[in-house]
């Protein structure tokens, strides 16, 4: 009897030290993250707002996600940095923002002047290798995952574009890849925060900007200062976005918590970019009843993919790891270009 007693107490001595009665829930895991964007903006509403609901029911509630738009713990190009160093446990970001120190971030976006776009570019990322040629540009520093896609953006202009010759002289609002492409065209370029596109537009600090697709630059108000809208998207087609985790808190994950943040960041894609097409259709019909809409020449584009096609030589050249992701995406292409001419219709509408 007494030995049935201290084993009783011994059990009764390990339950109370780790915290757990019979039948207990485990307390839920909650992850602070934020968007590089406010959350009233349509790219949140349909990538992190929308990964964050799918985390949130196929887990049953056991990893919770806190929600932050632009600024509210950190502005938008510290993201990553809060990121890395804990303040976030995550967080939606662009490569963009990071241009500076990951050049080849560039590349994990559909290229300038149609050199891919995002049917191409959405299959390289997934099967060709280019989500695990993103992590290993981040090495150890974060987890990323492919979160977010948009539809093919525009660009915005106070001065009418007949050609690419008009884009010379020009102040412009460019990000990425595309900075480089409207230098060689002549145009004066700057990095600004999406806030600042329309007042810069309507005082006449810019002339032009590239911010992202209809929905999107409809929410942010440029066709209310804008007198033309420019297509097709020669500085970028669809823009991917990407979801930044801290190693610490991916660790501390189970395993089966794990495969749901990453299968909801696709699920969120895929799904985030019908919904975002939905709303950019909208939108572009409200766009054009307002600004004059201009389509660049078929002459005009294949510049634009020959200079685009330059750049990413001329940077090849100089860093390693962009030759390595550049030629993945061209090999890659390549191989897939075949089979895609053969399925594709040509025929006129």
């Amino acid at each position: 009897m007494k030995t049935r007693v201290l084993v009783f107490l011994a059990l009764f001595a390990m339950l109370t030290a780790t915290g757990a009665t019979a039948g207990e829930t485990p307390k839920p895991i909650l992850w602070k993250t934020q968007s590089v964007f406010p959350l009233n903006m349509p790219l949140t509403d349909n990538a992190l707002a929308l990964w964050a609901k799918k985390v949130q029911e196929m887990s049953g509630g056991r990893l919770k996600i806190e929600l932050h738009g632009e600024g509210e713990i950190v502005k938008g190009p510290e993201v990553y940095n809060a990121v890395r160093d804990g303040i976030l446990d995550a967080g939606q970001n662009t490569p963009a923002w990071q241009k500076g120190r990951f050049p080849a971030g560039d590349l994990f976006y559909t290229l300038p002047g149609g050199v891919t776009e995002y049917h191409d570019y959405i299959l390289w990322v997934y099967t060709g290798g280019g989500w695990q040629l993103a992590q290993e540009m981040y090495k150890n520093e974060v987890v990323v995952f492919p979160l977010g896609l948009t539809p093919p953006e525009e660009i915005w202009s106070n001065k009418e574009i007949k050609s690419l010759k008009d884009f010379k002289g020009l102040k412009m609002r460019n990000a990425g890849l595309s900075m480089e492409l409207f230098q060689k065209l002549g145009s004066s370029v700057v990095l600004m925060a999406g806030g600042e596109v329309v007042p810069s537009l309507q005082r006449g600090v810019i002339d032009a900007a590239e911010f992202c697709d209809a929905s999107m630059d409809a929410a942010l108000g440029l066709h209310e200062v804008a007198k033309y809208v420019v297509g097709p998207p020669i500085h970028m087609g669809s823009n991917m976005f990407q979801l930044l985790v801290n190693p610490k808190a991916w660790n501390a994950l189970p395993a089966d918590l794990k495969s749901i943040v990453r299968e909801a960041t696709i699920s969120a894609t895929l799904e985030g970019y019908a919904r975002h097409w939905g709303e950019a259709i909208k939108a572009f019909d409200k766009i054009r009843q307002k600004v004059k809409v201009i389509r660049l020449s078929p002459q005009d584009q294949a510049e634009a993919r020959r200079l685009t096609i330059e750049i990413l030589e001329e940077k090849s050249a100089k860093d390693p790891f962009f030759k390595k992701v550049w030629e993945s995406q061209r090999d890659f292409k390549k191989a897939y270009q075949p089979y895609h001419n053969f399925t594709a219709f040509t025929a006129a509408e």
